[in-house]
C-alpha cells in the first residue's frame, strides 16, 4: 500500500491500547502502516467530552499516526434514547462533519475508516472516489432485548435492525468481527461484508507462581466493568465452587480487572480472589495457570480472549465466549459454565493435560493471525480494484495563465468521478513552494501525485499534494486497474512492458501538439503497438493521423474543453478583429489588418495569429501571436476581439484557439464557407465583408448560441470519453 492514504475516524482514543476496542482499532491501523499505508487518524473524544485531553495520549497518538486530528466535541452523547432504542445517529455530533469536511477538501485519501456504526453518518461526507468501510466492533441490533433476557439493565449503544442497516447502506464495505455477524449484517443490506477479526502479536508469557500459589490449579478471568462481564463472572462463581468441593479440586478463581470493584460481594468467599486492575495484562497471564473464559452470553469477538491465545496460555472457555475465533480443542468449547469448572478440576488432577492444551492456544492464534491478513488482503485488492488514472503531465501545468493547466483541471473534473487520478510528473519541479501551492489549491480531493525518482524534491518538502516517488512502469503495475491517460509523452513511456499489454491507453494528441514537439509517428507507434487498446483523442476531423493504425487503436473526436477556460470568464470585448492565418496567408493577413481603418471605422487591427511565430512587429495597430504563445498565457485573450477572421480554411492547428473564443460567444468567420452558397470567398468577397462586417456583426452573432449548441451542446464527445473509461472500470 506504498502511497496509500487512508483516513480513520474514532470515538476511541488508540492510547493507551489497554481495552479491547483500543487495541483493535491500533492494530488495524499498525498493520495498515506496515503494509506502506499513511494512517490519519480523526479523534472524537466521546468519553472525556466535558475533560480536559489527557496531553500525554494525545502526544503519544500524534507521534503513532500519520496525521492525528482531535474533533472539538458539541454536544454529551451519553444520554438516554429518545425511544426504545437508539436511532443510529442519535449520538452524532455535527462538530464531527466540520472537521471531515474541512479535511476532505485539503486531502485526497484512498479508504475512509469509520469506527462503530452509530458514527456512519461520517461516511455520507466521503468524495466519491474513496472506499468506504465500516468497522463495525459489535452487532447492536437486539443487544438491549439480550441484555434484558438476563435482567440487565442496558448500555452502551444498542438500536434496531432497521436503524443498523442504515449504517450498512452508507459504506462500500463492512468488517464484521466475527463470522456470525458478518451473516446478519448480509442480510441487513446489499454491502459487501467481510469477516475482520481482531489479532494480537506473539507475546508468550511464562508462568510465575506465587509462594501461595504451591498446590493449587489458579484459575483466572481478566475484563472490564461492564454488566456482561460482571453478571457472568458472578455466575461462574456459584456453578464452579460446588463442582470444586465436590471433586476435592484444590482450584483458585483469581479476577483481575476493572470488574472486580463491582464484584465486592465476592470478596470474603473462600477460593475467590480480587485481585483488581493490573498495569499490563502481562501480569495477569504470569500470575495463573488457565485462563478460563465462562461467558454464557455476550456480544461482539472477546478481545480479552485473543489476547490470551497471543499470549500463549492454557484457555478453558465456552464455545459461546469464543465466536468468531478458529478454535478446534474441545476445552475451547464447552457447553456450559459447570462443564469449564469440571475441566478444570480434570487438570487440577492431572496438570500434563496443560502441555497440549497450550499447544492448541498456538494453533488457534496463527489460525488467528492468518484470518486478519486475509481480511486486509481481500481489503486492500477493493482499495486496488478501484481504476486508477495515470495522467503524464508536463511542466507547462505551472504556467498560471496556460491553456494546459485547464486542460489538466478539466481532465482531473472528468476523470476523478471515474476512478482515482494520480498525476504524474517526470520533469523538474518548480524551486518556488509558492509556485507548487499555487498549482495544486483545490486539487487535494481530487487526486494524488506521483514524481519520478530522477526529479523527486528533497526529503520532507511539501509539494501542496500528497505524493509518492515511484517510476511510471512501477506506478502503473501498482494498480490492479490502471489506465493511462497521455498529456505529455514523457520518455518512460518507451519503458512500458507488461504494463502497457495490461493497460488501456488514452492520448491526447490535440493537447500533445499544444506543447510543441508532439511525439513523431515511429514514437507513437512503437508505444501503441505494445498497448491491447488505444484511444486517439483528437479536437478537429481533420488533424492528421499515422497510417500505421491497428485494430486496436480506435480514433475518437473531442472538444478541446468541457467547459469555457475559467481564465477566460474575466475577459472584456473591444471593437478589434482578429485574424486567423496558415503561416504562407501571414503577409496577406498584416495587408488586410493594415487596410481595416481605410475599409470601415467602427472595427480596429487587433491580431493576427498563426501556428508558428513569425517575424515580430507591429501591423499598423495590430499585434502578432503564434497559437502556442497565445494558448502559453490565457490573459493574451484580452481583450476579446468582436469577431474573429478564419482565413486558414478550417485548419486543425487553430481548432482550440477557435473553440476558446466561439465559447466566449464570439463569432469565427471562416472564410472557406463565408459565401451565398457557402462557398470560399474570393479576395474581393473578402474586403466586402470587412467593409460589411459592423453592420451585420451584430446578425452574426446571434447564430453563435446555435453553433454552440451544435458544436459542444452537451459536450458529446466527452462523453463518449466517460463512456470508454467507465467501459474500462467494468471489464478491469
Amino acid at each position: 500500500m506504498d502511497g496509500a492514504d487512508i483516513l480513520v475516524l474514532s470515538p476511541t482514543p488508540t492510547h493507551p491500547p489497554d481495552q479491547g476496542n483500543r487495541k483493535r482499532i491500533y492494530a488495524v491501523c499498525k498493520e495498515l502502516q506496515a503494509r506502506g499505508a499513511r494512517v490519519h487518524f480523526v479523534y472524537y473524544p466521546q468519553e472525556w467530552w466535558f475533560e480536559f485531553l489527557p496531553h500525554d495520549l494525545v502526544r503519544e497518538m500524534t507521534a503513532a499516526w500519520d496525521s492525528f486530528h482531535v474533533v472539538p466535541t458539541s454536544r454529551h452523547t451519553y444520554n438516554p434514547p429518545a425511544g426504545q432504542d437508539y436511532t443510529i445517529d442519535e449520538w452524532w455530533d455535527e462538530s464531527i462533519a466540520t472537521t471531515l469536511k474541512w479535511l476532505f477538501k485539503r486531502q485526497h485519501f484512498d479508504a475512509f475508516i469509520v469506527n462503530y456504526a452509530f458514527m456512519s453518518k461520517a461516511l455520507e461526507l466521503a468524495p466519491p472516489n474513496v472506499l468506504r468501510i465500516l468497522d463495525t466492533h459489535d452487532l447492536f441490533t437486539g443487544r438491549r432485548q439480550l441484555l434484558e433476557q438476563h435482567g440487565l439493565k442496558p448500555e452502551f449503544f444498542y438500536t434496531t435492525q432497521e436503524q443498523e442497516s442504515i449504517a450498512v447502506q452508507r459504506a462500500q464495505l463492512v468488517w464484521a468481527i466475527k463470522d456470525e455477524e458478518a451473516v446478519i449484517y448480509r442480510s441487513m443490506a446489499n454491502v459487501p461484508c467481510i469477516t475482520m477479526p481482531h489479532a494480537e502479536p506473539t507475546a508468550h508469557v511464562a508462568r510465575i507462581r506465587r509462594f501461595d500459589d504451591e498446590g493449587v490449579l489458579v484459575i483466572g478471568m481478566l475484563g472490564s466493568g461492564n454488566v456482561i462481564n460482571v453478571q457472568n463472572a458472578r455466575a461462574f462463581v456459584e456453578a464452579a465452587r460446588p463442582i470444586f468441593e465436590a471433586r476435592g479440586a484444590k482450584v483458585q478463581i483469581r479476577y483481575v480487572g476493572s470488574m472486580c470493584s463491582r464484584l465486592g460481594d465476592l470478596a470474603d468467599i473462600d477460593g475467590v480472589d480480587l485481585a483488581g486492575p493490573v498495569a499490563t495484562v502481562d501480569a495477569f497471564y504470569r500470575d495463573v495457570d488457565v485462563v478460563v473464559i465462562p461467558l454464557a452470553f455476550s456480544t461482539g469477538l472477546k478481545i480479552k480472549a485473543v489476547e490470551a491465545f497471543a499470549a500463549g496460555v492454557p484457555i478453558v472457555a465456552m464455545g459461546h465466549a469464543l465466536e468468531g475465533i478458529p478454535i478446534e480443542h474441545a476445552w475451547h468449547q464447552c457447553q456450559t459454565m459447570e462443564e469449564v469448572a469440571q475441566v478444570c478440576c480434570e487438570i487440577a488432577e492431572q496438570p500434563n493435560l496443560l502441555g497440549a492444551l497450550t499447544q492448541a492456544t498456538h494453533a488457534t492464534h496463527a489460525r488467528i493471525q492468518h484470518q486478519v491478513q486475509a481480511a486486509l488482503d481481500a481489503t486492500i485488492g477493493r482499495i486496488h480494484r478501484r481504476p486508477t488514472v495515470v495522467v503524464t503531465m508536463d511542466h507547462a501545468f505551472f504556467e498560471p495563465e496556460s491553456a494546459y493547466r485547464e486542460q489538466i483541471y478539466q481532465t482531473i473534473n472528468l476523470l476523478m468521478q471515474q476512478a482515482q487520478v494520480v498525476l504524474y510528473v517526470d520533469q523538474l519541479l518548480p524551486p518556488h513552494q509558492a509556485t507548487l501551492f499555487e498549482a495544486f489549491n483545490g486539487l487535494a480531493v481530487d487526486c494524488k501525485l506521483a514524481v519520478a525518482p530522477h526529479v523527486s524534491p528533497p526529503v520532507g518538502r511539501s509539494l501542496g499534494l500528497n505524493h509518492m516517488v515511484v517510476s511510471l512502469p512501477d506506478l502503473l503495475a501498482r494498480s490492479a486497474r490502471p489506465i493511462l491517460w497521455v498529456m505529455r509523452f514523457c520518455p518512460e513511456l518507451a519503458n512500458l512492458d507488461a504494463e502497457a499489454l495490461r493497460t488501456p491507453l488514452f492520448l491526447r494528441m490535440d493537447v500533445l501538439r499544444q506543447l510543441g514537439s508532439p511525439p513523431s509517428a515511429q514514437a507513437i507507434k512503437a508505444l501503441t503497438d505494445k498497448c491491447l487498446e488505444t484511444t486517439w483523442i483528437e479536437a478537429h476531423a481533420e488533424a492528421p493521423l499515422p497510417g500505421t493504425f491497428g485494430p486496436h487503436v480506435r480514433h475518437m473526436l473531442v472538444p478541446s474543453w468541457r467547459w469555457k477556460p475559467n481564465r477566460l470568464h474575466l475577459g472584456t470585448e473591444a471593437p478589434l478583429v482578429h485574424i486567423l492565418a496558415r503561416d504562407d496567408q501571414y503577409v496577406l493577413a498584416q495587408e488586410l489588418l493594415s487596410r481595416l481603418p481605410m475599409l470601415q471605422q467602427a472595427l480596429l487591427p487587433g491580431a493576427v495569429i498563426t501556428s508558428k511565430p513569425q517575424a515580430t512587429g507591429r501591423v499598423g495597430e495590430a499585434k502578432h501571436f503564434s497559437v502556442g504563445s497565445l494558448l502559453g498565457r490565457l490573459s493574451s485573450f484580452r481583450p476579446m476581439p468582436a469577431c474573429v477572421i478564419d482565413l486558414s480554411g478550417n485548419a486543425y492547428e487553430f481548432e482550440t484557439l477557435r473553440e476558446s473564443y466561439m465559447r466566449c460567444q464570439i463569432p469565427v468567420i471562416d472564410t472557406h464557407r463565408a459565401g451565398e452558397s457557402g462557398e470560399p470567398l474570393s479576395l474581393m468577397g473578402l474586403v466586402e465583408l470587412l467593409v460589411d462586417l459592423p453592420e451585420k456583426l451584430a446578425s452574426i452573432k446571434l447564430a453563435v448560441n446555435d453553433e454552440l449548441s451544435i458544436r459542444y451542446g452537451n459536450d458529446a464527445g466527452w462523453a463518449n470519453v466517460w463512456r470508454a473509461v467507465s467501459v474500462r472500470k467494468a471489464l478491469g
